[in-house]
């Protein structure tokens, strides 16, 4: 799909710059065929007022060839300085006589010729003046045209393939990555789907029990359809984050106090979960942004360090100036991640360690949903890790 895609755009490209090139040579070289013409037409009617006999040294008059006619139109004077066959000649004068117009062009022993003829006392005057001068250089000029155009188009063919390659590329990774996305949350919804099914299979078998002896399968049923609809939610926000729907409403805020209201609230399972807490925020840091979407990043943060804190583990929270941004640290104690795997953790459904993020009910969607928020606000979001000691999250704001 995507190379008949990039066949598609070069041709259309290519096309639009041939015609582009057609359309300015081609503008060019009719616009000098014009006013190579006038320039004949100026040159004869000087030689027609002011009499030169033809000369070898000048282009236009070298081949030049003037003529008089008596009034019954008998040739009286004939001037010229190149050997013409008088029948040939004759036939040409006896054609620009005939004829109706006073300039014009016309073949004379195989050559183009530029006429002016003009009605005097004694009869009429004709002079002929050879074009091949004008022709030869429309025919240099065409060809340095064709010679630059070719040259031009090889030239941005290849500069069109490169910025083509490059253009498809992000698009073609994206389209990769939702495919992938549409894959990993089909398989994230099927195991959840296959229980419920089962429990729901479980409870109409047995039609006659009551509610309270069922209890066991109907909370299974009920816990995945909680973890189907967080999975959805999560699945939707990041949605509406990719396509721009999602509603940001910046403004400036006190970061401080939001992330001391979040910590309070996250008190009581740190202390339930025998962890230790440390902090460091200094006050009065503000910043312009959405406050709920920088309030669901310092949340997902925090879910994680607690749910990947070692037991008795200690986590640390930092929020301070460095250098006029905002850095906002987030560590724990514990497992920590390997360093091939720090980009990673970033990526859509991307677990560290897949069963131990079932168990805590995780479906690796809210780094990438932390990072997605981050950068719609211009910032960075980056993980630090000590295999086995630690792992830090870091965000930086301006």
């Amino acid at each position: 799909m995507f190379d008949k895609l990039k066949k598609k755009f070069i041709f259309i490209n290519m096309s639009l710059l041939t015609l582009v090139f057609i359309a300015i040579f081609g503008t060019i070289y009719i616009f000098t065929a014009i006013s190579m013409d006038k320039d004949l037409e100026r040159e004869l009617r000087s030689t027609m007022f002011n009499p030169r006999k033809p000369a070898p040294d000048s282009p236009m008059m070298a081949g030049s060839i003037i003529i008089e006619l008596n009034s019954d139109n008998t040739i009286s004077t004939v001037i010229k300085y190149i050997e013409i066959d008088s029948e040939d000649l004759n036939n040409t004068i006896d054609k620009i006589i005939k004829g109706d117009k006073k300039f014009d062009r016309i073949k004379l022993a195989d050559n183009s010729y530029g006429y002016l003829k003009e009605t005097t006392l004694k009869g009429t005057k004709i002079i002929l003046m050879d074009r091949e001068p004008q022709i030869n250089t429309l025919s240099s000029l065409l060809k340095v045209f064709i010679a630059i155009v070719g040259i031009s188009l090889v030239i941005l063919l290849l500069i069109s393939i490169y910025l083509t390659n490059k253009t498809i590329e992000p698009i073609k990774e994206s389209f990769e990555k939702q495919k992938q996305f549409i894959a990993d949350a089909s398989h994230e919804l099927k195991t959840p789907l296959a229980i419920i099914r089962t429990n729901t299979s479980l409870v109409l078998s047995n039609k006659d029990e009551t509610v309270n002896s069922q209890i066991k399968w109907i909370n299974y049923i009920n816990n995945q359809t909680e973890r189907m609809a967080k999975l959805i939610d999560e699945m939707l926000s990041l949605a509406k984050l990719d396509t721009g729907r999602e509603i940001i409403e910046f403004s400036i805020f006190d970061l401080s106090k939001l992330l001391n209201n979040i910590l309070l609230t996250f008190e009581a399972v740190i202390f339930e979960s025998k962890i230790e807490l440390e902090t460091n925020i200094s006050d009065n840091i503000f910043v312009r942004g959405d406050k709920e979407s920088i309030k669901k990043v310092c949340i997902i943060l925090l879910d994680n360090a607690i749910k990947y804190t070692n037991p008795n583990g200690k986590i640390s929270v930092f929020l301070n100036l460095d250098k006029s941004r905002i850095k906002l640290i987030v560590k724990n104690t514990g497992d920590g991640i390997k360093n091939e795997e720090l980009d990673k953790i970033f990526e859509r459904f991307y677990r560290v360690d897949s069963s131990r993020a079932r168990e805590t009910g995780g479906y690796g969607l809210g780094l990438s949903i932390a990072k997605s928020i981050i950068e719609s606000h211009s910032g960075k979001i980056y993980s630090e890790s000590n295999l086995g000691i630690d792992t830090t999250f870091v965000i930086e704001l301006n």
